[in-house]
């Protein structure tokens, strides 16, 4: 059965959609724009879908809104100097 990509973002779709068996593709196969960037907001055939295995599934996307900074990490508060370097494996922090 086809999983339900929509809302996933495009390469966790890929993924998921290679961990279930099948193949997925933007609506331009041949384009320039790799299946990596934006959310799945469409795709076909529907979600519980019965198909063969590697069929191809077609998934339409749509940027992802954002001020395209590209890293998500927090920046504040940093740890202390020499926090991370007096942690030992397998140990909880105080």
């Amino acid at each position: 059965m086809v999983p339900d990509f929509r809302g996933m973002q495009a390469l966790n779709a890929w993924l998921a959609g290679h961990d279930a068996g099948v193949l997925l593709q933007g609506t331009e196969p041949d384009g320039p724009a790799p299946l990596t960037d934006g959310v799945v907001v469409a795709q076909r055939p529907a979600p519980g879908s019965v198909v063969h295995r590697w069929d191809v599934i077609t998934v339409w996307l749509r940027d992802e809104p954002g001020d395209g900074a590209g890293d998500r990490e927090p920046r504040e508060p940093s740890p202390p100097i020499g926090a991370l370097s007096r942690e030992l494996p397998g140990e909880i922090p105080e």
